[in-house]
């Protein structure tokens, strides 16, 4: 809708207005999204499915450089866009945020590749769902849950979230400070004459906000995930960041390239689809966490333990969410691995 808006004018395509949600609303959604990001928590908790998610995103990196060698001629900016894709195919949207920043994709493409894996997330999140249902996958790979467990489990962890006034002055403090000491600590690293690859890793805001926060939730984890309605804040502010990069995007340009786009999310899917299932039946995982893990790895928690429960697996939904809160923290790393990647090997 915001995209139409901006194609007929009802919304300017440019703004000083925009200009805040870049240089502050967005970098603060990263820590709010991260106060329960415990690491300690997600390796104790759920070893297994974060050995299978890391071979998931391992599947989005492989299709990311292949989907680069066959269509790097037809999409403009390749590695920018192979990165963007990876990152938000290992972690969700969180990720989006910060490859834009680090590799300065240009509005009109970062809309259109935004846009098709969206497009591509719900296709292939359909897919993914049939898969425990279709018989002759049933017959090679083991279940956990019957075909028809679902809709009768309660959702976990749901409680009220306990929201206070203190407590989101604390969360704005923390986030705050956080994003305070990251431009201290980035500007003095690029500051020096240190190579890109170092300035690229430990001179960029998203980054460094994604660790010092992640340091925090691992080393304070009872104040940190105390912190309620951070999560919810974080959502909100990146909501009104992809608003505002994506207005000002050139309609025609994205009926032009969205196919090329399409074409390249899937690939990244059809070979993440094929570690997966091929890891899958040499090391005896259950098709329930390699579908879970998928879906944690290109949508991120929210959507894997919603997966979870209205499939009635409730036995994953602790699992999802770790497994998605390790993309959102490996999710950026991944990303930076891709794009420089696809630069070396193709040039563009």
């Amino acid at each position: 809708v915001h995209r139409a808006c901006g194609t007929v004018g009802i919304l300017p395509p440019e703004s000083p207005a925009y200009a805040p949600v870049s240089d502050y609303v967005a970098p603060l959604a990263i820590p709010m999204l991260l106060f329960n990001a415990d690491l300690k928590k997600v390796a104790k908790q759920s070893g297994r499915m974060t050995v299978i998610f890391i071979i998931a995103c391992a599947g989005v990196v492989g299709g990311a450089i292949i989907g680069s060698a066959l269509l790097y001629k037809n999409i403009p900016e390749m590695h920018k866009v192979a990165a963007l894709i990876t990152g938000s195919q290992t972690g969700g949207a969180v990720n989006v945020a910060a490859m834009r920043e680090v590799f300065g994709i240009s509005p009109t493409m970062f809309t259109i590749t935004y846009l098709a894996d969206n497009i591509a997330f719900v296709i292939t999140t359909f897919v993914m769902l049939t898969l425990p249902a279709v018989p002759l996958v049933r017959k090679f790979y083991k279940c956990s849950y019957p075909v028809n467990s679902v809709e009768l489990a309660a959702e976990e962890g749901e409680e009220e979230t306990g929201i206070t006034s203190f407590g989101i002055i604390q969360i704005f403090g923390i986030a705050f400070a956080i994003l305070f000491a990251t431009d201290i600590f980035t500007g003095f690293v690029n500051g020096t004459n240190a190579p890109n690859l170092v300035k690229q890793l430990f001179g960029q805001r998203y980054l460094i906000i994604t660790l010092i926060s992640v340091i925090l939730a691992t080393a304070f984890p009872k104040f940190m995930g105390s912190l309620k309605g951070a999560y919810e804040l974080g959502m909100m502010f990146l909501s009104f960041f992809f608003i505002s990069s994506t207005v000002s995007a050139d309609m025609k340009e994205m009926f032009a390239q969205g196919p090329y786009l399409f074409i390249f999310c899937g690939i990244t899917f059809i070979t993440q689809l094929a570690v997966l299932l091929g890891s899958g039946k040499i090391f005896g995982f259950t098709i329930e966490e390699m579908v879970i893990c998928s879906n944690a790895s290109l949508g991120g928690p929210s959507t894997a333990a919603a997966v979870a429960g209205a499939k009635g697996w409730k036995d994953l939904i602790t699992p999802a969410v770790l497994a998605g809160v390790l993309g959102y923290i490996l999710g950026n790393y991944f990303g930076v691995f891709v794009g420089n990647t696809v630069l070396n090997l193709f040039g563009v």
